[in-house]
């Protein structure tokens, strides 16, 4: 089963995938986030194109356990894609996953600003997925 993670924001969403055996993660595009109806209609679409079997949603919480004054809106809109979709929605906690994600960015000024803009969202739902197959499998995430 293929798992696709979002990394929600309100600009933009970042889109990772895994492979079919649920091994490995690969950030894979962003969305501009113009509203939450195109935007569901626009990963719905994803969903279909990649064979997707669950969703996983990216939901922050502070250093010590409490969802962040974001969360709620996450929770807002993947209920109105849990709506849209037979797809499995499940959450999944991402505290620092942009920082691990722009980490993993390349060095450099230019680089780095080219990078970001292009990459980051993708880069930060791998994270998020990455954690979340590492957990799935026993591991420490």
């Amino acid at each position: 089963m293929r798992i696709l993670a979002i990394d929600f924001g309100e600009k933009r969403i970042g889109l990772a995938t895994s492979d079919a055996t649920a091994m490995l993660a690969t950030p894979r595009t962003s969305i501009d986030r113009r509203d939450d109806v195109r935007a569901i209609e626009e990963i719905l679409r994803f969903c279909s194109r990649e064979e997707i079997g669950l969703v996983l949603v990216g939901l922050p919480r502070s250093p010590e356990g409490v969802e962040s004054p974001f969360a709620a809106r996450i929770r807002s809109f993947a209920g109105k894609l849990r709506a849209a979709t037979s797809i499995p929605v499940e959450f999944h906690e991402e505290t620092l996953t942009s920082n691990e994600a722009a980490r993993r960015l390349p060095r450099g000024t230019v680089a780095r600003r080219r990078a970001r803009a292009a990459g980051l969202d993708p880069m930060a739902a791998a994270v998020l997925l990455e954690d979340y197959l590492a957990q799935k499998a026993g591991e420490p995430g």
